[in-house]
């Protein structure tokens, strides 16, 4: 039997991002991973553009490029808890199972369904996204592993949220560690490591 594996869909979000991020260093010293100039074009954006506009962008086409490399591999904006129902014991006689509206919950921006492993794509403030990503994958059954992708920034308070910060701080290594016992491994990936060497 095939040991399934999750490396080749990192391996490739990791050259899709060493593409279009250059390294770039602030007047403090601080490395961080920028946007090429053709990128944005591309995006039809520009330098002066919201950040939230860029990474929105930026991550719909890896999820192009992944889903054309991968195919029905993935899922791509997978619904949290997607076609899952719980059942708890009560003492209401009929024991009816809670149906959930999986459409009215947030979604893991790349799923491998082969693996289990969910990917989420964090371009902007990793730190404040990675308590939302963790609870997305606690509640979905499906993943057994989750790989948050991060890289440095440059914008107000970036110190405090980057690749580095998330790496570094024992409240996320602390959760991580909690993440065990409900059986859901939780990674850290640097999508621009030039920037921690």
């Amino acid at each position: 039997m095939r040991m399934k594996v999750d490396k080749d869909v990192l391996t490739e979000i990791e050259k899709f991002f060493g593409q279009i991020f250059l390294l770039k260093k602030r007047s403090d010293g601080y490395a961080y991973a920028d946007y090429k100039v053709e990128w944005l074009k591309q995006l039809g954006l520009s330098h002066y553009d919201r950040d939230e506009a860029k990474a929105s962008r930026t991550t719909k086409k890896l999820q192009e490029y992944l889903k054309n490399k991968f195919g029905d591999r993935l899922n791509m904006e997978a619904s949290v808890a997607e076609g899952m129902t719980l059942r708890f014991a009560s003492d209401n006689v009929n024991n009816e199972a809670i149906s959930i509206d999986s459409k009215k919950l947030q979604a893991f921006d790349i799923l491998d369904i082969e693996t289990g492993t969910a990917f989420e794509i964090s371009l902007s403030d990793a730190f404040a996204e990675f308590f939302k990503d963790v609870l997305k994958a606690l509640l979905d059954s499906r993943v057994k592993k989750l790989y948050i992708c991060m890289r440095n920034h440059n914008y107000k308070g970036a110190k405090k949220s980057g690749y580095l910060k998330v790496k570094d701080s024992l409240m996320v290594q602390q959760y991580i560690n909690l993440a065990k016992l409900y059986k859901l491994d939780i990674l850290l990936a640097d999508l621009f490591p030039a920037c921690n060497e």
